[in-house]
């Protein structure tokens, strides 16, 4: 079973009317559904507010055979996150975060509400404000006690944060206690912004040398760096290419189903023909996410469906 953390935020996607549309987003909520399309068992452990969105959040983690795992809705609203889009369609980001139901949570009903069948703790982006730091390193630390794995995807939102020097520490501790970890090179040039990138994907890897670590490129593609293993896979095109929102997501959730539907091993237990396959699967799915308007990741079927005909294009 896969428990996520993290934030659930209300995406006002721009219309061509000049409009904005109401998506349901937050990185980690993402993953969730993304996983959990995937038929991995999820259970989401941050609060959804009482409010119109946090119904409609609930609905929908429900209608995709996610578990919402807390005993209450806050009475706090949801967070909103206004969304432009640049020239390359790439989403920018305005977000609202305070006082909001999915930081309205104490550490104690929290740890409380892991699963007893969680094999794999799903956090990050904007679970990692500072603010909420102390919460996050009691579950944690509840996590090792029990013999839980930890995935982060560090998702580096510096502009959204209260302290950039604490969220610089708090994000470096919770990779240092990951197991699985996702990255791009945006993220880390802004985590590591005087070093080359090279030289911050050796920084970031030295702080979890045992760690899998997935590095997404956009254009360029992705790498799996886990050990003896390193795996590079281009980038499988969107047709039609609609926006990136929740490409990143949709990735790292079908990563980490593949590999929990593998049991998780470690990196000495998996082949490079298994570890290929599962970087495939995730890349296919945030492929034809893109090819979708907002975060839509594809099912179980849709996922299959796009695998046997990317193996049948690559056999002619």
């Amino acid at each position: 079973m896969l428990a996520v953390i993290g934030e659930n935020v209300v995406d006002m996607l721009p219309a061509a009317d000049g409009l904005y549309r109401p998506c349901l987003g937050g990185s980690p909520f993402n993953v969730a559904i993304g996983a959990a399309r995937q038929h991995i068992a999820v259970s989401y452990l941050s609060p959804l507010s009482q409010d119109h969105f946090g119904q409609q959040f609930a609905r929908y983690l429900a209608d995709n055979g996610a578990g919402y795992g807390l005993p209450f809705f806050s009475s706090a609203p949801t967070s909103l996150a206004m969304v432009s889009m640049n020239a390359q369609r790439q989403p920018q980001y305005s977000l609202y975060r305070h006082g909001i139901a999915d930081r309205d949570i104490s550490a104690a009903q929290q740890i409380a509400a892991l699963p007893a069948a969680c094999k794999l703790l799903h956090l990050g982006s904007l679970a990692l404000e500072p603010q909420d730091g102390a919460r996050i390193n009691a579950v944690i630390q509840a996590c090792q006690a029990r013999q839980i794995q930890l995935a982060v995807d560090i998702n580096v939102r510096i502009n959204a944060v209260t302290d950039v020097t604490a969220y610089r520490a708090l994000l470096l501790r919770t990779i240092a206690h990951s197991h699985f970890i996702k990255a791009s090179d945006e993220d880390l040039q802004l985590l590591f912004p005087a070093l080359t990138l090279a030289e911050a994907l050796s920084a970031l890897r030295d702080c979890a040398p045992h760690a899998l670590l997935a590095l997404t490129e956009g254009d360029k593609g992705a790498t799996l760096y886990w050990q003896t293993h390193r795996i590079s896979l281009a980038v499988i095109p969107a047709a039609p290419f609609v926006d990136t929102v929740g490409a990143g997501d949709t990735f790292w959730a079908n990563l980490l189903a593949a590999l929990l539907k593998l049991g998780l091993p470690t990196a000495e237990h998996i082949s490079t023909a298994q570890l290929t396959g599962c970087l495939q699967q995730a890349m296919l799915a945030a492929s034809l996410n893109i090819a979708r308007q907002g975060c839509n990741p594809p099912n179980s079927a849709e996922l299959a469906g796009a695998l046997l005909q990317l193996h049948t294009a690559q056999q002619q």
